[in-house]
């Protein structure tokens, strides 16, 4: 399946969720028949991709979550870059390293 596809069908999908009377089962079909596509295709999709075609039902019970998780589809389909977790510092990640390091010098002392 052509990425132009799969952000095309991601787009329409974002249409129907964001009228101002959702059709939640229409918002759940499509969700379901894209991710059936990407599943038999065998294709590699972004974490962030295949939360927003499982989550349907949850975006449909919690306003907050639906507005994190269509921001974040909407922001992939503009950059092709998505937020994934946790930023760390790169202080956070010298530290957990002189960390180990301290551990493994004490242990082969």
């Amino acid at each position: 399946m052509a990425l132009s596809d799969i952000q095309g069908r991601l787009a329409a999908i974002l249409v129907v969720e964001e009228a101002s009377s959702v059709d939640w089962s229409t918002v759940d079909r499509l969700c379901d028949e894209l991710d059936r596509e990407l599943d038999a295709s065998g294709e590699d999709v972004p974490e962030i991709m295949a939360h927003f075609l499982s989550d349907s039902d949850i975006r449909a019970r919690d306003a907050r979550y639906g507005d994190a998780q269509r921001d974040a589809i909407r922001t992939y389909l503009k950059t092709g870059d998505y937020f994934d977790g946790v930023a760390l510092p790169w202080w956070d990640c010298l530290a957990l390293l002189v960390v180990a390091g301290g551990v493994v010098v004490w242990a082969v002392a």
